[in-house]
């Protein structure tokens, strides 16, 4: 999956865990279920990789940028915590590029390797991935502003996520799918 869909998936989580240290932790979570649904991926050559990297890497900058500065105060850290979280896992390809090795224990980069379901005929969907993440992340701290950066009352604010625990779980349930469905199960709701 393309960093900017991470960070934009980064952004979203921060803001509902609030606090940064969950979001952090939530974020490197989101990456790997992200990882794990089919999106895009077509790597012609390393000329080709680079070209991409490069583009995804400044929009994804730049996507951090406007999300921090569109958080309200109390939730930038948070928000922050979240993207950062959720980008790191990829800093190994970068790192493998130029230096030459990943910084990766050997069984995180198979794992993360093994759960990549990438096809070239899916830039589409990671697309409209990248904007149904941006819209639900502006949209989400757009609402947190209105109201003080606080949970807006009502049912919406008493169905959502808080806590390690919450995040853990709700990761939990999106990689069971998202693993069921790339193993050709029907995914269960």
């Amino acid at each position: 999956m393309l960093i900017t869909n991470h960070v934009l998936s980064g952004a979203l989580t921060g803001g509902i865990m609030r606090r940064p240290g969950p979001a952090f932790l939530a974020g490197v979570a989101s990456h790997f279920v992200l990882d794990g649904l089919p999106h895009w991926g077509d790597w012609r050559g390393r000329e080709h990789f680079l070209r991409v990297a490069v583009a995804d890497g400044l929009t994804g900058l730049a996507a951090m940028a406007a999300l921090a500065a569109a958080a309200p105060p109390d939730l930038r850290a948070a928000v922050v915590a979240g993207m950062a979280g959720a980008a790191l896992p990829d800093l190994d390809k970068p790192v493998m590029l130029w230096f030459g090795f990943s910084l990766w224990p050997a069984p995180v980069d198979r794992f993360h390797h093994w759960i990549q379901d990438e096809a070239a005929d899916r830039f589409r969907r990671e697309a409209l991935a990248a904007t149904v993440l941006a819209a639900s992340a502006l949209t989400f701290l757009r609402a947190s502003r209105r109201h003080g950066g606080r949970r807006p009352r009502g049912r919406a604010s008493s169905r959502t996520v808080s806590g390690a625990a919450g995040a853990g779980s709700m990761a939990g349930l999106l990689a069971g799918t998202s693993l069921r469905m790339r193993r050709g199960a029907p995914a269960r709701s």
